[in-house]
């Protein structure tokens, strides 16, 4: 078939794969809640849409959820931009601020999507490499902005998939030094002890995301929104999609932030869990496991054993990332609830000791 009618920059690309999926034991392998949403606020919600015109449109941009989400993070409504998840709004942002050749700085190995996107809008990337259990290179970035000045700069702490943790001086220091766009992302800020929101208030160019699939639990109904400057904001608002926050995700979303109390439980609970599975992981022979902020912890086993696909044949599903920039041979793993994390725990010492 004649492709030539797809841009020659799009057919080179493989586009976002998801990790393989089948019967398992322990699905650890997206960073998802390990909680669903309470089942009495399950039925609440599918009674009250059930009341609802579904041939009408929703209200566009959502004045009560915005208004509810400023409250909370203690900014103005119209700092608030919504997004049929945060990879939507990503692709928002790029829509916005990048033309072909422009580039962006980037530390890898980071989230994927940064660099398929820009592969997709044709800008360039500027790598500047941080290795996993290592200090963030903030030296060579603040000589990256230096030097190439770029338009974007993306920084995602917790990182994904490494887990590491930025020290907010040091996002202090790039924005500072920043003549173009820093994009915050926060999809892990729930489980940090830290935010990068509170520095809004003195750059306007800084632009936080944050999303509801990872500590509320909302993976299935796609829900995100970014936090900035409101001219910034407005900016974006022009050419988000319309209409992009259905009637049920709006409805759930606002439940949810009624419910803080109880996602901070489960965060609570994840963040012990993964304490717990951490110190686990570091007494298995052969396993090396990488301190995280997040709700995932990174670890590696020896070079000439297929981890994942050991864990995979005994039911337990993991994020192989070996294929990321300086990752070889390492898995990301979902912190879950206790028996799913006992289950993993056991298999690996399973694994390890057939090894030897």
């Amino acid at each position: 078939m004649n492709m030539s009618y797809i841009k020659s920059s799009i057919q080179k690309l493989n586009g976002y794969i998801s990790p393989p999926q089948k019967e398992y034991l322990a699905k650890l392998n997206q960073n998802e809640s390990p909680f669903d949403v309470p089942q009495p606020i399950k039925d609440e919600l599918a009674e009250k849409i059930r009341h609802t015109p579904w041939n009408r449109y929703p209200v566009n941009e959502s004045p009560e959820l915005m208004q509810k989400l400023a409250d909370w993070h203690g900014v103005a409504r119209n700092q608030i931009i919504l997004g049929n998840g945060s990879n939507q709004l990503f692709q928002t942002l790029l829509t916005a601020t990048i033309s072909p050749g422009d580039n962006a700085l980037y530390t890898p190995p980071t989230f994927s999507l940064y660099h398929l996107f820009m592969d997709i809008y044709q800008g360039k990337l500027l790598p500047v490499m941080h290795p996993p259990e290592s200090e963030y290179p903030i030296d060579k970035v603040l000589d990256c902005i230096k030097t190439q000045q770029p338009r974007l700069i993306f920084l995602c702490s917790p990182n994904n998939p490494t887990g590491y943790e930025m020290s907010m001086d040091m996002v202090e220091a790039i924005c500072a030094a920043a003549e173009g766009l820093v994009f915050f992302d926060e999809a892990y800020g729930e489980f940090s002890e830290q935010s990068a929101i509170p520095l809004l208030q003195r750059f306007d160019n800084l632009l936080v995301s944050r999303t509801f699939s990872k500590a509320f639990s909302l993976a299935g109904l796609r829900f995100g929104y970014f936090i900035g400057n409101e001219l910034l904001i407005r900016e974006l608002r022009k050419v988000n999609l319309p209409y992009n926050i259905n009637l049920f995700t709006e409805m759930t979303a606002l439940r949810l932030l009624d419910e803080r109390k109880t996602m901070q439980r489960n965060i609570d609970y994840i963040k012990t869990e993964k304490k717990r599975l951490y110190m686990a992981l570091q007494e298995i022979n052969g396993l090396q496991a990488t301190p995280s902020a997040a709700n995932f912890i990174l670890v590696k086993g020896p070079d000439d054993l297929d981890l994942f696909q050991a864990l995979k044949d005994r039911g337990v599903l993991v994020r192989d990332v070996s294929s990321y920039p300086l990752l070889n041979g390492r898995q990301r793993i979902t912190v879950g609830l206790q028996a799913q994390n006992n289950l993993l725990l056991k298999t690996l010492e399973s694994i390890m000791q057939d090894y030897k």
